[in-house]
């Protein structure tokens, strides 16, 4: 009995290929050649169940149209849920199983506030899939549809949406930490032109951004968001 997981590499050929010559040309003993197994849908990581969430994920744009929000949460190692949980020595690639359950149950939870609490307005329609950085943490990308009533559809939409500025570090230390820890690129550009983003002597991700007070359109990208020289500055 031989498995077929996909129409594609050396295994298909080898094993797929040889015995439909061998059947066609009728030069070898097919008594013994086993059953094709094709393995459905449901078969979670195959080939057709990937491209049954694809064209479910189209069914869903082709209703509702584009997505309003891209949101993207990515695990933190340093999260005390996780830490707390090591045992001496131990790092959270070491432990996969933890570092899976506390990532679920913390997605579970911006899960329910985005679809269940509705924090950017209604949602009629969601999609998310879960990936695995090369260092092996999760994270989760979310694309949500909103209704009507709440799409952003001007500029000040954006800016309540999308805050792109330093929180007071006396106000809100505790999100001061985050935003500094865990959602500022680089250094990179001439103080650090070994960084993994250079190319060519240049940030790929177009960092540093100039700062700008007002939020504007641009053609087939992403909005420039509001950024103003409030004064609040931070250094590594």
């Amino acid at each position: 009995m031989f498995y077929i997981r996909n129409n594609q590499g050396p295994l298909r050929a080898a094993i797929y290929g040889g015995v439909a010559d061998a059947v066609a040309n009728n030069n070898a003993n097919t008594d013994n050649l086993g059953r094709l197994i094709v393995l459905p849908s449901s078969f979670i990581g195959d080939h057709r169940h990937m491209a049954q969430l694809y064209q479910d994920s189209m069914a869903i744009v082709r209703q509702y149209g584009k997505p309003d929000l891209f949101i993207t949460m990515t695990c933190n190692p340093k999260w005390e849920t996780i830490v707390n949980a090591l045992k001496p020595g131990e790092i959270a690639n070491d432990r996969p199983n933890l570092v899976t359950r506390v990532f679920v149950g913390k997605l579970q939870h911006l899960l329910d506030e985005l679809l269940k609490k509705g924090i950017f307005g209604e949602v009629v329609a969601d999609i998310h899939v879960i990936e695995w950085q090369k260092r092996g943490l999760p994270h989760a990308h979310i694309l949500l549809n909103l209704h009507s009533d709440h799409k952003p559809r001007g500029l000040n939409e954006y800016d309540r949406m999308v805050s792109v500025k330093l929180p007071d570090k006396d106000a809100h230390p505790t999100l001061f930490e985050v935003v500094t820890s865990c959602m500022l690129h680089g250094p990179c550009g001439t103080i650090n032109p070994h960084c993994p983003c250079m190319v060519d002597g240049v940030c790929s991700k177009g960092y540093p951004k100039a700062f700008t007070k007002h939020t504007t359109n641009t053609t087939s990208s992403y909005p420039t968001y509001r950024c103003r020289d409030d004064g609040h500055t931070f250094e590594r």
